[in-house]
This record gives C-alpha cells, structure tokens and sequence, in this order.
C-alpha cells in the first residue's frame, strides 16, 4: 500500500503538470472507482470544465482541489496509481482529459476510489484525522500520550491511521529499527528517552522516504506519476531483509503482527 512518501512524491510531482489545467472530459471505466457519478453525468456532478487549482495530501490521500467548491478526494488503498500521460491498461478505472494530456487511475485490486466531495465534505473527513507525523501538531508529547494508553504491540499502535497519519509497514519496520524497539514490545512499555527516539526516527524514516522517491517494495505495484518506480527500497535496513542485519550481523527475524510481515533483529531491537 502507498505509504505518506509514496503519496506525497505523486502529489508534488501531479502539483507541478496538473494546476492551471481544465477537466475536459472523464471515462470511467468502473462504476465504484468514481463514487459521486453514481446517479448523475459529470457535467450535472460540476467537474467537466473546472480548472485545477492545487493538489495536496492529508495522511496517505490526495485532494485535487478545483475551483468553486468541488474536490476529488482520492485514496490509493492497495494497489491504486495515478498517472499523467501514461497509456491506459487492464487495470484503468478512470481516466480524465485534461487541457494538456491526461490522468489516468488504475488499480488492480478495486479497493481504491476517487469521490467527489465539496469543500464542507472535505473538512469533515479530515476533522476525523490525527496529525500526520511529519506534522508540526506530532510532537514528542502527542506520541507518548498515545503509546502510554495502549498495551498493543508498538508496530501495531504506529499503523493506526485512528492515533496517527501516514505510517504504513514498511515505515514502521524501519522507524523501529531505526528505533532500536522490538515491535513486539507493548506500547505503554516504550518510555522517556525511548519515545524521544522514536520520535525522531519516525519522522527520519518518513522523510528520507520522500527525499527518495517512496518505496516499491517486492509487489512492485507503486509506480509515481510518472510512471516510475521509487528508490527507497535500496536503502531499507530491515524490511524484506531475509538475510543479516546490516548493524550486527544477527539473522533478521520475520514474524506476522496483526497480520502484516514484521521484520527486526533480535539483538539490535529490544
């Protein structure tokens, strides 16, 4: 699943092609991957037409914000990708011509959507949502308060989009080794300079993610804009490393926690 890197290396890169152009005409090729067109045409949806004023992200969404009052709000899920100027496939969903080329949606598995939603709409979905952690509003405080009311495995408390925003589980295997922190480990056990770390790393991972392009891990389903795929994933530590930790040399451990592949080292991680 796209991860904050992933989503926000595809927004600056849509940001930078999409703003000041119009949607001319849309093709939809599914009737669940454009929600709102349910029971009405696009023109009578308002969107034919509407210049492209910016896009951006709140935790793993993108918003393409119009003028007046309509956005699309849309969300990746599993294997969803957005593409400008790329050649439709078996897994197009969507397509919108633009002003100058266009934007295509796939997505092989069907969980990802796109919905049209006005500016209130928007608001409310977001209201639901903690901060992301590369936000000003994730500080230090706001993560101990959260890992101190719950005695879940620490992984499985990063991973909730409910307490935090952005962190998937590739960030969070690497976060916690960078971390030096078993993910086994009960949240509420994670204390003073451990949380300090944490902190820190968190927001190391996910930013380094983003200097690289996000991950494209072995699925090999995220691609960028462009059609590209990431360069995270050569300089991963500990996730999807079946072989030695790179540290100390100890074999790395993979288990499953709340069903998601979970990788650490016994020796450097406590």
């Amino acid at each position: 699943m796209p991860e904050l890197p992933e989503v926000e290396t595809i927004r600056r890169q849509l940001d930078k092609v999409l703003v000041g152009q119009k949607i001319k005409e849309i093709e939809k090729l599914h009737p669940k991957s454009l929600t709102a067109f349910a029971k009405a045409s696009a023109v009578e949806a308002g969107i034919i037409g509407k210049k492209i004023i910016g896009v951006k992200r709140r935790a793993k969404m993108i918003w393409i914000d119009l003028e007046g009052d309509l956005n699309l709000l849309i969300h990746l899920k599993m294997t969803g990708q957005l593409i400008y100027n790329g050649r439709p496939g078996k897994h197009t969903r969507v397509v919108f011509g633009l002003s100058r080329g266009r934007l295509i949606f796939n997505d092989m598995r069907l969980f990802g959507w796109i919905r049209v939603v006005n500016n209130q709409q928007l608001r409310s979905q977001f209201a639901k949502l903690p901060s992301d952690v590369v936000d000003t509003g994730f500080t230090q405080k706001y993560l101990e308060t959260i890992l101190k009311s719950s005695r879940r495995a620490v992984k499985l408390v990063l991973l909730d989009q409910q307490k935090m925003g952005g962190v998937g589980n590739i960030y969070a295997n690497e976060a916690l080794f960078y971390a030096g922190i078993d993910p086994r480990r009960p949240a509420n056990k994670i204390i003073g300079r451990e949380v300090r770390n944490l902190h820190k790393c968190l927001r190391q991972v996910i930013n380094r993610g983003i200097k690289y392009g996000g991950s494209t891990a072995s699925d090999e389903n995220f691609v960028n804009a462009l059609g590209q795929p990431g360069r995270f994933q050569n300089q991963l530590l500990v996730y999807e490393n079946k072989t030695v930790c790179r540290r100390c040399g100890a074999k790395i451990i993979k288990i499953k926690l709340g069903g998601r592949g979970t990788y650490f080292c016994p020796v450097c991680q406590k």
